[in-house]
């Protein structure tokens, strides 16, 4: 399996982009389950409940960029007869699983651990050892290399699972920076921390449970998308093209990693039909060939009445 540095997503060589988005999920997955069984490990041996929560963030990396394994390889299949549109909402689809996994992690999170805050408030639970520091410390530099990998194939290739797989990896690592501080505040009399923190863990992926399902609910439901910059981007290129008097309507739907667009134009109402299909067919090809990730442009022509 090669694995690419961010910095080589970066070249302009496409091969090794797609290659990076290939590996990526898979690289992740790998490293989220060593992740898991380091930090159950460090978390048992060292009594620490926070290290704990994060091994179940780990956990619920790996089992979620495995699902973008999936969602990646079935996206990538071709419109066939069946799947006009092709098969990118597997993608959305794939961000509701996770949301549902993520939001059942934080809810057992924290019906777990809020009881044990009072318990450490009565001195019922033992302080965790500095070993934990050692699985704090990994997972904030984990964490924090997938996220800036994940972020730089994600964007280069435009893929919404990954993207949101970084943004969580980028949560985690900020999480991890906080267990850190909740052992070594334990190990100084403030034993409430280190539950506190597995507490704010589960808030946290709850947060981000709720904004997966969101993404994932609009996307399965085809909502367009809401970028003014995008659209208006699109209008312009269409304007520049001679005889489009005027661009009504402008539609952008996400599938995947790519876009669909539907444009309505007006041209004089004395061109002939050829001839409104012949600008029609010049929009299509401006935008296609000025914007990324356009997987299809549906140009509809009216007739402009000055």
């Amino acid at each position: 399996m090669h694995i690419m540095s961010c910095s080589a997503v970066g070249s302009t060589n496409a091969e090794d982009c797609v290659r990076c988005v290939k590996n990526a999920p898979l690289v992740a997955s790998i490293v989220n389950l060593l992740m898991t069984i380091f930090l159950i490990f460090i978390g048992f041996v060292s009594g620490s409940e926070a290290i704990l929560g994060s091994a179940l963030y780990s956990f619920k990396d790996f089992v979620t960029t495995l699902a973008v394994v999936i969602g990646i390889r079935v996206s990538e299949k071709p419109a066939d007869g069946t799947h006009h549109y092709g098969h990118g909402k597997i993608e959305f689809v794939a961000m509701l699983f996770i949301g549902v996994l993520i939001l059942s992690a934080s809810l057992f999170l924290f019906v777990q651990y809020v009881g044990d805050i009072w318990a450490a408030w009565q001195g019922q639970i033992e302080v965790p050892r500095l070993i934990a520091l050692s699985g704090g410390c990994i997972s904030v530099i984990a964490n924090y290399k997938l996220y800036k990998y994940l972020l730089c194939v994600g964007t280069r290739q435009n893929h919404p699972s990954i993207l949101a797989a970084a943004k969580h990896h980028r949560s985690d690592a900020m999480t991890s920076v906080f267990v850190v501080l909740a052992i070594i505040g334990a190990n100084m009399g403030l034993m409430f921390l280190d539950p506190l923190v597995a507490v704010l863990e589960a808030l946290d992926l709850m947060w981000l449970s709720v904004v997966m399902l969101k993404d994932g609910l609009n996307g399965v439901l085809d909502a367009s998308v809401q970028a003014v910059g995008i659209r208006s981007e699109i209008e312009s290129i269409a304007r520049l093209v001679p005889d489009v008097r005027k661009v009504s309507h402008v539609g952008v739907r996400q599938l995947g990693q790519d876009r669909w667009i539907d444009i309505t134009i007006k041209v004089d109402h004395d061109k002939s039909a050829s001839e409104g299909y012949l600008i029609g067919l010049r929009v299509k090809e401006s935008i296609m060939k000025a914007l990324d990730y356009i997987a299809d442009v549906s140009v509809s022509i009216e007739p402009y009445m000055p």
